[in-house]
């Protein structure tokens, strides 16, 4: 990775109850067009400390996240469907339902905003709603 873009991510979950914050900031590589495009970056704390995550923005409506490391996953989060999500957990292998509330794409040439959010369910019993904000800017070499 080129890692010449400046990330920020914000994530905040309730899952069945359990509210946890999440603030990180990350070294990380964009590519792409404002309709079109992929941020990159790696994990560097936490359970997730080594893993890369690679966002996929579709049509400013559709994003799909992989996680490649220790824990990995593949989700994808698009308004008005719901999708079915493998992911490695600390728990084993387990299937999520994923579907959106929201999806707001507002990056051009690198530099903008990323927001979604989500509900998750196991076998369609409801566990809990994450959402991500993230902010992305070009770095100053």
């Amino acid at each position: 990775m080129k890692e010449d873009y400046i990330m920020t991510l914000v994530s905040r979950q309730n899952i069945e109850g359990e509210r946890e914050e999440i603030e990180m900031t990350a070294l990380a590589d964009f590519e792409g067009s404002e309709d079109d495009y992929f941020i990159s970056y790696t994990d560097e704390e936490g359970d997730l400390a080594g893993c890369v995550t690679t966002l996929h923005v579709e049509n400013g409506n559709r994003v799909t996240m992989t996680r490649d490391g220790d824990y990995s996953s593949h989700m994808i989060i698009e308004k008005n469907v719901r999708h079915v999500s493998q992911n490695v957990t600390p728990y084993g292998m387990l299937a999520f339902g994923i579907s959106a509330l929201e999806v707001d794409s507002r990056v051009k040439d690198g530099n903008g905003t990323l927001q979604f959010k989500y509900t998750t369910d196991v076998d369609m019993h409801p566990l809990g709603e994450i959402e991500f904000n993230i902010t992305l800017r070009q770095r100053n070499n």
